[in-house]
């Protein structure tokens, strides 16, 4: 597995810019390929990534905290260096959770600072929420965790926009998504503001996918999206991530690009309200991917936040 890493990382001329040992967790669907950098003894800062990208999105967080803290960057089943299972089917959010549950368990991650963007919100919350005793801090980038995601919205008919209706349905959506590449081809340029580090980074995102096998993940979070409460990402929220939100009162930061053209500013409004503790940092230039967009700034901010 890391000879196959190592592989992908020489293919994609990434060396330089993402220069650390590969690590893997034998999780429920497969391997789970992880950074791990840092003191082993040091506070822990897991930091989790959403679609379509990996670990790669925190590669600057990785060396500017690896200093002083452990940090845990691991690439979701179906994302970066983990294994892709072809079978769209064994996607879910649950399973997702149950992933990263068992990749903290087997490190036995404690004291842990939790860094999300985009799944990796609800994802990350859905662990939080089965070891509340594990997760100290909450570290929000421009992702959701509760349901439904904007107050007013209504939990039983949630309006998806036009593009994401087309990119979910049968065959249309396949084809675009799975053949095509739409989503780190097409969607996630339009998610970084800043054009010339998309031009910059363009491959590792792209390439990291070879086939419409590789995508089966992919495919699967846009479908992923619940609209009702029947929906089992969904039952997730209300039933597990939205109570942990409300019970919690330890310290949380947010980070958010206003330029977002995927999450409205009425779910960082949201946010405020499940977290009136956090202080929220606007990116008044930045969109989806702030890694990207506003590193500097998000580093900082992090930085102070966990210092203090």
């Amino acid at each position: 597995m890391r000879s196959r890493a190592e592989a992908t990382i020489k293919r994609l001329g990434l060396a330089k810019s993402y220069p650390f040992p590969h690590h893997f967790f034998d999780s429920p669907m497969g391997a789970m390929h992880f950074l791990d950098e840092g003191p082993r003894d040091a506070p822990v800062l897991l930091m989790l990534h959403g679609n379509p990208s990996w670990s790669f999105l925190y590669r600057r967080f990785v060396t500017a905290f690896s200093d002083t803290h452990r940090v845990i960057a691991p690439d979701h089943i179906g994302f970066g260096l983990s294994d892709k299972p072809e079978d769209e089917n064994a996607y879910s959010i649950d399973a997702h959770v149950r992933n990263l549950e068992g990749l903290v368990e087997a490190l036995d991650l404690r004291d842990v600072t939790l860094v999300m963007q985009d799944w990796g919100g609800p994802i990350g919350l859905g662990m939080a929420a089965r070891h509340p005793e594990r997760v100290s801090r909450l570290v929000i980038l421009n992702t959701f965790g509760f349901y439904p995601p904007v107050e007013g919205m209504d939990p039983e008919k949630l309006k998806l926009p036009p593009p994401l209706l087309l990119m979910r349905s049968r065959g249309v959506g396949d084809f675009l998504v799975r053949r095509l590449g739409f989503f780190e081809r097409m969607a996630m340029p339009t998610a970084i503001g800043d054009k010339s580090a998309w031009r910059a980074v363009r491959h590792a995102y792209t390439g990291i996918f070879q086939s419409t096998v590789d995508r089966a993940g992919v495919m699967a979070f846009p479908r992923l999206i619940p609209t009702n409460t029947r929906h089992p990402s969904a039952r997730l929220m209300q039933a597990e991530t939205g109570p942990f939100l409300d019970a919690f009162d330890g310290p949380a930061r947010i980070f958010w690009g206003m330029k977002d053209p995927f999450f409205p500013n009425g779910v960082l409004d949201a946010w405020r309200k499940k977290l009136p503790q956090a202080e929220v940092t606007e990116l008044p230039k930045a969109r989806h991917y702030i890694q990207e967009d506003a590193p500097d700034e998000v580093i900082a901010g992090l930085r102070a936040f966990i210092d203090g």
